[in-house]
């Protein structure tokens, strides 16, 4: 548990507002626990937070899920952790690729029906698109954050993953939780 605690990273989040189908949720939660994101905030304004037990292959029990009734208190939430929010758009010119990822990162996704609200727009810092060449504009939720966090995870290959890691406090934290949640205490 501490050998994997120790890759972990806070340093990027992933924001899913009102995802619709239990599938999509999983495969986000899974494709997170995977690479190393501890955490994923769950935003339920129309929607309750449901997960697919045969896709999240218990992806869920060792992550931070944060849930939220209000888009504004996590966006808020958020920021005054440090977070810059990033949001995916079709029309954006800088490409995913060219974003500044050395600043910690919140990415947000839209239900799968109507995409980001105008609301996410306004208050992003950073709208990006991610690379396409095929006629078909827009990608599933859970291909598009599978891309990106094979993204991040290069990123902080190439760059020294100790820079984006837990702290030595932040892995006892998640080590003793993830022990006292699968009674593996010493």
């Amino acid at each position: 548990m501490r050998a994997i605690a120790k890759l972990r990273t806070r340093k990027y989040t992933f924001v899913l507002e009102d995802l619709n189908d239990p599938h999509n949720i999983s495969a986000v939660l899974r494709t997170c626990e995977c690479f190393g994101l501890q955490e994923v905030h769950i935003i339920e304004e129309l929607r309750p937070f449901r997960v697919s037990t045969a896709i999240v292959k218990g992806a869920d029990q060792w992550l931070d899920i944060v849930r939220w009734t209000s888009r504004q208190a996590c966006l808020d939430h958020l920021r005054t952790r440090g977070f810059a929010i990033a949001v995916a758009s079709s029309r954006a010119e800088k490409s995913f690729h060219s974003c500044d990822l050395d600043r910690p990162l919140a990415i947000y996704m839209g239900t799968e029906f109507a995409g980001n609200s105008d609301h996410i727009y306004q208050n992003a810092d950073m709208v990006f698109k991610l690379p396409q060449h095929g006629f078909t504009e827009s990608l599933n939720v859970s291909v598009c954050a599978g891309m990106m966090v094979a993204h991040l995870d290069r990123h902080m290959d190439l760059n020294g993953r100790d820079r984006y890691t837990l702290t030595e406090s932040e892995v006892d934290e998640v080590v003793e939780r993830w022990s006292l949640a699968h009674d593996l205490r010493d």
